[in-house]
């Protein structure tokens, strides 16, 4: 207990040591005293011990709001320089001229302006002028190849029977690498020394397919050093993984290009398309992939809505409805053709451009206005070896997607003499023998979405490059005269 202490006959529970605390300067008073503003009321507290611990309290509220002042200050500041940063980084990264800064600005404009429904990530952010340069490269390679058509001189051809490709594996072994050129045979030949028999089916036919995404490499590879999934002599099919650190996808080379056709979706006289998988079940296919593009208002389209004309097995499944894009075509002699306007003996045939390869030439470098996107591509060797590709995009982690200069390359790589650009975006899938060795990248990766019509592989084994027009109603009495 404290002694009392008396002023004026009044007591207080105050000992010497804490008043004069009180009384002291503010910078020497103890920590540990507590300052109450009732004390200042309490009968007999002295007007100077009152004006001190108030003017204690008036100096503590000054010291607060510089503090905060100050605090206010600090961030003010911090958010303009934040905003002076941002600023100056924006215009460096928008109008820079160092060359990795403008490549990949570049592709994320021609990304964003290639899709129906997301151009907002670029007209949102962008200055138009500086989108509009960037599209002017794609509107120059459109113009360029308006008036270009492919061609074909006979003398080209190395005059090998690719249909001799399809043949049990006793009578194929003997001459595997002259049908098979494209497979490194070291590899190949590493891969039946450990696997023997086992890469021989009940048929007899050698079949090897590890093309399911993470399924086990098979160590073949091809004579570009990319690795070889599968190989199908049943259906004179390889299938090769085309993978780097941006992008996953598969190339399928089709030995003998009389099996391939253009498959419409079943109901697509009723204004629908159908998924890539029940167009190939239903033709009883080994492979298919997407073809024409079609109308597709904010990603809702259903694949009924065709983008140029639709011929298959030598009947007119759809008409031009105007549609401006090349006409890719094979005709009787199994010949890719890439025209202005179908050729008179074409036995099937899409819309869909650009051209990446045409008589031998590259005609695509680069991203060329067309940025990064999941991708479908169709072309052909010299000696008549049918390439369809998918490359799947829009995946991060998995794969981002391909420009159509890097396809270009891959495809001139293996030897096309033509090739032409396909329908993509989520579109983009192929399947083969049963299931899809892509994955899309529409919410249902698996069966992506309805397309009105696919590239179809008919099985080797069976009658293939025929068509059965009892089984074909489509008729129309509107149909696009300009073919």
């Amino acid at each position: 207990m404290s002694d009392q202490h008396k002023d004026n006959d009044v007591a207080f529970p105050w000992d010497d040591e804490e008043l004069a605390a009180f009384r002291m300067p503010e910078n020497e008073r103890p920590l540990n005293v507590v300052y109450d503003e009732s004390i200042t009321r309490r009968p007999g507290f002295s007007e100077h011990a009152a004006r001190g611990i108030s003017g204690a309290g008036a100096e503590r509220g000054r010291t607060q709001k510089r503090r905060k002042r100050r605090l206010f200050r600090r961030i003010l500041g911090g958010l303009t320089a934040l905003f002076i940063f941002c600023t100056s980084m924006y215009v460096f990264l928008v109008y820079s001229n160092i060359p990795f800064i403008e490549k990949w600005r570049t592709i994320y404009i021609e990304t964003a302006m290639g899709t129906m429904t997301h151009q907002w990530l670029a007209t949102a952010f962008l200055p138009g002028d500086v989108i509009d340069s960037v599209m002017t490269d794609r509107t120059s390679v459109e113009a360029q190849q308006k008036s270009l058509s492919s061609y074909w001189d006979e003398a080209e051809s190395d005059g090998i029977d690719y249909s001799l490709a399809i043949r049990p594996w006793s009578e194929l072994e003997a001459e595997f690498s002259t049908y098979y050129s494209e497979i490194d045979f070291s590899t190949f030949q590493a891969y039946m020394n450990e696997h023997g028999s086992e890469a021989v089916d009940e048929n007899g036919y050698l079949l090897i397919d590890e093309s399911d995404y993470g399924d086990e490499d098979t160590g073949i590879r091809t004579t570009s050093g990319d690795a070889v999934c599968a190989i199908d002599t049943r259906n004179g099919i390889v299938i090769i993984t085309l993978e780097n650190d941006s992008y996953y996808g598969k190339l399928a080379i089709v030995k003998n290009p009389a099996q391939a056709s253009v498959a419409p979706a079943s109901n697509l006289d009723s204004g629908e398309g159908e998924y890539i998988e029940d167009i190939v079940r239903e033709n009883n296919a080994i492979l298919g992939v997407n073809a024409s593009g079609f109308d597709d208002p904010n990603g809702t389209g259903n694949g009924g809505d065709v983008y140029g004309m639709i011929f298959s097995g030598g009947r007119r499944i759809v008409g031009r409805n105007g549609c401006q894009m090349k006409v890719i075509s094979l005709n009787y002699d199994n010949r890719l053709n890439i025209s202005n306007k179908k050729p008179s003996d074409a036995r099937e045939a899409m819309q869909f451009e650009p051209v990446l390869i045409m008589n031998g030439d590259l005609l695509i470098s680069g991203s060329s206005g067309w940025g990064l996107q999941p991708r479908t591509v169709i072309g052909q060797t010299r000696d008549g070896q049918l390439m369809l590709s998918v490359v799947d995009g829009r995946q991060p982690g998995y794969s981002l997607g391909i420009t159509i200069g890097e396809l270009s390359d891959i495809f001139y790589r293996y030897g096309a003499y033509q090739a032409c650009n396909m329908d993509g975006g989520s579109s983009s899938l192929m399947y083969y023998d049963g299931r899809p060795i892509t994955k899309s990248s529409a919410s249902d990766s698996t069966c992506g979405r309805h397309v009105p019509d696919a590239w179809i592989i008919a099985r080797g084994a069976g009658d293939f490059g025929s068509y059965d027009e009892s089984e074909n109603e489509w008729e129309t009495d509107s149909w696009d005269s300009e073919w």
